[in-house]
């Protein structure tokens, strides 16, 4: 898939939005506007179920707890999204 690079200007308060957000979710900037417009044009976007909500937050508590037991999160991404 080609792709190109483009310059966007937002407000403060929609970029705090989604700076917030792609910190929480451990996603890019880039990643957090496509699944934007993707959503806005009608295109499917994933969304979690509450059981993988709960793993996450499970993990997540766990890696607070334990900070050196984990895979550093490239690994994690490449082991869960091989293609992406």
């Amino acid at each position: 898939m080609a792709v190109r690079k483009v310059a966007i200007t937002l407000p403060e308060e929609l970029y705090d939005m989604v700076e917030r957000a792609r910190k929480i979710e451990h996603r890019t900037r880039s990643e957090m506007i496509q699944e934007a417009l993707r959503s806005h044009f009608g295109e499917p976007v994933y969304v979690p179920t509450e059981q993988e909500r709960q793993l996450l937050a499970e993990a997540l508590a766990d890696a607070r707890q334990f900070p050196d037991a984990g895979s550093p999160w490239e690994t994690v991404r490449r082991d869960v999204w091989p293609d992406a």
